[in-house]
């Protein structure tokens, strides 16, 4: 009987010690994995405390990159990480950082793969410049369920499309989407190299949820600098754009020929702050004077880059050259070579003979003028000889067709040359100001000169268009024959 229950007892007290050691080892595992936690917290909130310094001290974009990569790889004890940043149109993912030890969680193609075996330098070219689409594949399934997905193997993830290769095998890999409101900027991404061992995840769970946090930290730091870039941007863009108004203006002529037997009169008004519309007076001799205008197909800088050109290349050719057609062949053939396909210049070029009133014209295309005849009771009459717009054809058809078109003007007749945005003026039911109302403005106000023509026209346009928008560019010059 004693000796049952000495074995009893010593079975109980093998037990406990049993447990006992159990306990300590459990307790000693959970007293490293709370060292362990504390320690990636406290590396956590460093992290957060150095973004936020480093959005106020340097916000560049390579920096804040640099900075986050290298900061969630030593936060989480990765080995490698990568930044992709959606482009412009958000639907390719273009590597903007890459840490030193290189994170390949993207499908590598075999030729790269057997040239970049001992050779780091093959693999980061093509890791720096490959990019990744949206729409499919690890990094695409990320962004689209706006999740953090982790890999504890890479090559053996459902979505990962790639093969079996030395480069990402046993590779854990973290993968978190760049949300910045509702607007997706990017893809986070971090590696980790694991043992075999089934009982390696590579990533804890708590290494899941700090870099699921620090994810989001990150895209609000690089959605706060990609904010103040875009303002940078557009103020110098708008400071770029008031330049190059002014510069525009200057190169419009300052003040009006003056001509014993004419008098001019004009007004320019952009729908932006720079204009593809242009108009100019040139001196061809002491006795002729020119009188251009001009629109380029398009707006803003662009064209009003073109009809700089122009003005220059117009300029250069009008001295001495009392035809018209000659000065636009020879603008055609200059500029042609030059000017992109999808835009071409409309262009009128009058000269004058201030003893008489005789005139030539030649018309590239441009908006017929209206000539009112003051002697038959302010009839109006569409001047449209022939001709095609310049930069359309290299030479051969526009000489044939833009011919000199000659003309007379009386005591009293004015003649009125505008751009397209005037008779394309719409009123808030978006119907169109047209050329039959602007004829009946100038036959109404012909008889008080060309000051009161401009002005009766610039006032009819507004009362027509109302509160809506100018939507182009608007030039008038008005000829009255003294």
């Amino acid at each position: 009987m004693n000796s049952i229950l000495y074995l009893i007892i010593t079975f109980l007290l093998v037990a406990v010690a049993l447990l006992y050691a159990r306990l300590n080892k459990k307790i000693a595992q959970l007293c490293g994995e709370k060292e362990a936690i504390e320690g990636e917290e406290r590396r956590l909130f460093d992290f957060l405390h150095g973004l936020g310094a480093a959005l106020q001290q340097d916000s560049s974009s390579p920096s804040m990159h640099r900075y986050i990569v290298n900061g969630v790889i030593q936060v989480i004890n990765a080995d490698a990480g990568i930044l992709y940043l959606l482009d412009r149109d958000g639907e390719t993912l273009i590597p903007v950082y890459l840490s030193k030890q290189l994170a390949s969680v993207i499908p590598l193609p075999d030729e790269l793969i057997e040239k970049a075996r001992g050779n780091d330098k093959s693999l980061r070219s093509y890791l720096s410049l490959a990019t990744a689409t949206t729409t499919s594949g690890l990094l695409g399934k990320s962004l689209n369920d706006e999740k953090t997905l982790f890999a504890a193997n890479l090559i053996e993830h459902p979505d990962f499309e790639g093969t079996d290769n030395p480069f990402q095998k046993n590779l854990a890999v973290l993968v978190a989407p760049l949300v910045y409101g509702e607007k997706k900027i990017g893809i986070l991404a971090i590696t980790k190299q694991r043992c075999e061992s089934p009982d390696d995840p590579g990533f804890t769970s708590n290494d899941i949820d700090v870099f699921t946090s620090i994810a989001e930290q990150s895209s609000f730091a690089l959605g706060s600098a990609l904010i103040h870039t875009q303002a940078s941007e557009k103020r110098q863009l708008e400071q770029e754009l008031r330049n190059a108004s002014e510069i525009q203006r200057i190169l419009l002529p300052r003040s009006t020929p003056g001509l014993k037997n004419y008098h001019l009169a004009a007004t320019f008004s952009a729908a932006k702050m720079v204009s593809g519309d242009y108009y100019d007076y040139v001196a061809v001799d002491e006795h002729h004077t020119g009188v251009v205008i001009g629109d380029v197909c398009g707006k803003g800088i662009p064209a009003a880059l073109i009809m700089a050109m122009c003005r220059s290349v117009l300029r250069s050719r009008t001295e001495g050259q009392f035809s018209p057609s000659s000065v636009l062949h020879a603008l055609n053939r200059v500029i042609f070579p030059d000017i992109r396909e999808d835009m071409f210049i409309s262009l009128l070029y009058l000269i004058l003979k201030d003893d008489s009133g005789e005139a030539i014209m030649a018309r590239a295309g441009h908006d017929p003028p209206l000539l009112c005849h003051h002697d038959q009771d302010g009839e109006v009459e569409t001047l449209s000889p022939n001709g095609i717009a310049a930069g359309i054809d290299m030479g051969d058809v526009f000489d044939r067709i833009v011919q000199d078109y000659r003309f007379t003007m009386h005591s009293g007749d004015v003649l009125l040359l505008y751009t397209d945005g005037v008779t394309e003026t719409l009123d808030p039911d978006g119907d169109e100001f047209g050329t039959q109302r602007l004829s009946e403005v100038l036959r109404q106000s012909h008889s008080e000169g060309a000051d009161a023509v401009i002005e009766k026209i610039l006032a009819a346009l507004t009362e027509f268009s109302g509160k809506a928008q100018q939507i182009d560019d608007i030039t008038l010059i008005a000829v009255e024959k003294r």
